[in-house]
């Protein structure tokens, strides 16, 4: 009986024993997590020193954000996105990023609590995802890899994928503003035609529905646009033509591909000239629920020929995507800009 009960109590302190071990163990690795993530490292100097090395050697960078994803590439005629059928990348936004990169230096290190990286803007996805930069040279080897989060001021917390240690770097910029990176139509010269808000003299416009019409202004002093075709109609104010006869001066279209690749009917047109003797037609072509616009120039003077010529490298053999506001502009009924005048009676005094 009594050696019964010793046996007993020993399996007692033996499970309570491996318990008190098990929770030591645990303990001990809990203390060992915090402190590693309050540990931080002492850092200085560039945050990428093999950059310049990485830029000569590039072949490809992909970037990819919270609301994006897309790859540069380098071709013999330069830098392209291959997702937008290899339209040409701008060469500014490409020295934004090699100067932003280069010029990153280390303030010191911040949190390697992954459970913090979003108010960092550094988590691995979700709304405060990180943008991450991944160069590859032309073997495919990974040249530099990085993870870009919130910026103030002169300074961006940045982290190295796979591991969770933060940092907070420094960074000299022109007027201390990072460059838009995140979405492909950044780095797209989506904004080339810029008429000028003062220079279009006319506008003929065929809507989708209703009649076509010709707008005019009879010189560079005059502010409105008078309505000139089709007869039988009257502004509805003395203004109401300046905004779809202006729809060009300045767009920014939303994207890009090739336009043999669109297709798409084509379902209305505008057409302006300029004081200075350009003209552009565009063509809105309908694919689907999306809106696109085929552009082309012509010169109707000797002084407007470099700008078509402008117009016309970067437009040809592309389709732009239109926003809802410029499209609206762009092809306005007659009917919102002007009412029937009804027939006068032959007997009117």
């Amino acid at each position: 009986m009594s050696q019964n009960m010793d046996r007993q109590r020993l399996k007692r302190l033996s499970v309570t024993g491996g318990l008190a071990v098990v929770l030591f163990v645990l303990a001990l690795g809990t203390v060992w997590m915090q402190a590693s993530q309050g540990w931080k490292p002492e850092v200085s100097g560039p945050v990428l020193p093999d950059w310049p090395q990485a830029v000569d050697a590039a072949q490809s960078i992909a970037i990819r954000s919270a609301s994006d994803d897309f790859t540069l590439e380098r071709t013999e005629a330069g830098w392209v996105m291959p997702s937008r059928d290899n339209y040409p990348v701008r060469p500014d936004q490409l020295a934004e990023l090699d100067r932003l990169l280069a010029g990153l230096t280390y303030i010191g290190a911040r949190t390697a609590d992954p459970d913090k990286h979003a108010r960092l803007g550094l988590a691995a996805g979700g709304e405060n995802a990180a943008t991450r930069v991944t160069v590859r040279g032309a073997d495919g080897d990974v040249l530099a890899d990085i993870l870009l989060g919130e910026a103030s001021g002169e300074r961006i917390y940045v982290r190295f994928p796979g591991r969770d240690r933060t940092f907070a770097a420094g960074f000299q910029m022109s007027g201390s503003d990072l460059p838009a990176l995140a979405n492909a139509a950044d780095w797209l010269a989506l904004d080339f035609l810029d008429l000028g808000v003062n220079a279009i003299a006319s506008a003929r416009i065929s809507p989708p529905e209703g009649p076509d019409y010709f707008l005019e202004r009879a010189g560079l002093s005059v502010r409105n646009f008078a309505l000139r075709e089709p007869g039988g109609w009257r502004p509805i104010t003395a203004a109401a033509g300046n905004g779809p006869a202006n729809a060009l001066a300045r767009v920014r279209f939303r994207d890009v591909r090739a336009a043999d690749r669109i297709g798409g009917e084509v379902i209305a047109r505008h057409v302006a000239e300029t004081f200075t003797g350009i003209r552009v037609s565009v063509d809105v072509l309908q694919l689907g629920e999306t809106r696109w616009a085929r552009l082309q120039a012509q010169a109707l003077s000797d002084e407007a020929a470099d700008s078509v010529a402008a117009l016309n490298a970067a437009a040809d053999g592309w389709a732009f995507l239109l926003s809802d506001l410029t499209l609206e502009r762009l092809i306005r009924p007659l009917d919102m800009i002007a009412d029937p005048r009804p027939e006068e009676s032959p007997d009117a005094p």
